[in-house]
């Protein structure tokens, strides 16, 4: 097991958590470097390293404290989006987005976490219409298998088809059968309407499944979609009776709280 702590019952809680790429990332940029070795010298300056690392930590003390095991998936932020944007090629766009979990995975380890980083594009593949992850899951449960915490990301397959974080998400929670899915993202929840524009935004703390009540869509960069596309995505996962919460990872303290078990924090959706 991950934890360094035993509960009563022996059994690992088994936990995917979302990490948003505008959390780790200044993701809502009007410029990004297009070449790789402009990415190699700029990518820095986007990358919330301070974020990461209190995540990191946040999740090494979650450990010693609760039995739980952990798949990590990352946003790409403008590592993937922008590039994609501006119609780069598919291995640039590749590369990018292997860089930013490549250094996520960095400093994760530098907290004390044992992560391992599994590629998308070298085992995913888009067949009939759907996404087929199975190579992709026996990589990274045999990973798990060591103890260890595989980190994932959005991606772009061989064909062309881009694979989000979000669908990551919840293709790994089925195959796992996890209990949870956490996205993390920088709003408090689901809300109404965009809170970064909507003063008079409300929160939603509960959603059913057949509950389509959000009014927004798209941030400016983003091209898999925003909040709603992520809602409908985790929909799917709670159907098969995975429980949902998305919180503002961006808040300290929000990402231990709730892998500790607080379901009071953001938005629940219920299975």
């Amino acid at each position: 097991m991950f934890s360094e702590h035993t509960t009563d019952s022996g059994k690992a809680e088994k936990i995917v958590l979302k990490i948003g790429g505008s959390i780790i990332t200044k993701k809502d940029v009007n410029e990004f470097p297009l070449e790789i070795s402009e990415i190699k010298e700029k990518a820095d300056d986007y990358i919330k390293y301070d974020v990461i690392r209190r995540i990191g930590k946040e999740i090494k003390e979650v450990l010693k404290e609760k039995n739980i095991q952990l798949i990590l998936v990352n946003g790409a932020g403008p590592f993937g989006h922008f590039l994609v944007k501006h119609d780069r090629p598919d291995n640039e766009v590749r590369w990018s987005v292997k860089y930013l979990n490549e250094k996520l995975v960095s400093e994760f380890r530098k907290t004390g976490l044992d992560t391992v980083s599994v590629v998308p594009s070298e085992s995913c593949e888009f067949v009939n219409g759907e996404f087929n992850v199975s190579r992709l899951w026996k990589s990274t449960n045999a990973i798990i298998k060591k103890d260890k915490i595989p980190s994932t990301y959005g991606d772009v397959l061989n064909n062309g088809k881009i694979i989000s974080g979000d669908d990551l998400v919840v293709l790994l929670a089925k195959q796992w059968r996890a209990d949870k899915i956490i996205a993390a993202t920088d709003v408090d929840g689901v809300f109404t309407k965009n809170p970064h524009i909507h003063k008079d935004a409300e929160l939603i703390k509960a959603l059913n499944i057949d509950d389509n009540s959000i009014g927004y869509t798209k941030i400016k960069i983003d091209v898999t979609g925003e909040m709603a596309s992520k809602v409908k995505k985790l929909k799917q996962a709670a159907i098969d009776g995975i429980k949902c919460q998305i919180i503002n990872g961006a808040k300290e303290g929000n990402i231990k709280a709730v892998l500790l078990g607080d379901e009071s924090i953001g938005t629940l959706i219920l299975c």
